[in-house]
């Protein structure tokens, strides 16, 4: 993991890890997986690896921090629906709930 946080990839939490492999059709993706206490690894994460980046290092890296824009995106969304639920029932207009 040094080698892509030293490309530009961000570090990640302790039990996690990046796994970069072709999908088989000629393209590259970027995975984050958890270890798993017993047996192999979970998917937390994953994103393609794009063009437009001037090197192979910088592709790879920016497709890390894609992949964890999208955990932190989940989490965002996880914390406002906390939020909304606070809210579940019937609301009555004229001041019950």
């Amino acid at each position: 993991m040094a080698e892509l946080v030293a490309a530009g990839a961000p570090e990640l939490p302790s039990g996690w890890f990046y796994r970069v492999q072709s999908d088989g059709m000629g393209f590259l993706e970027v995975e984050i997986r958890q270890h798993r206490k017993r047996f192999g690894s979970r998917l937390l994460s994953s994103a393609y690896v794009r063009e437009g980046e001037p090197n192979g290092r910088r592709a790879v890296a920016a497709a890390c921090r894609a992949a964890l824009r999208e955990i932190d995106a989940r989490g965002e969304h996880a914390r406002r629906l906390r939020q909304a639920s606070l809210f579940l029932g019937d609301h009555d207009p004229r001041g019950g709930r």
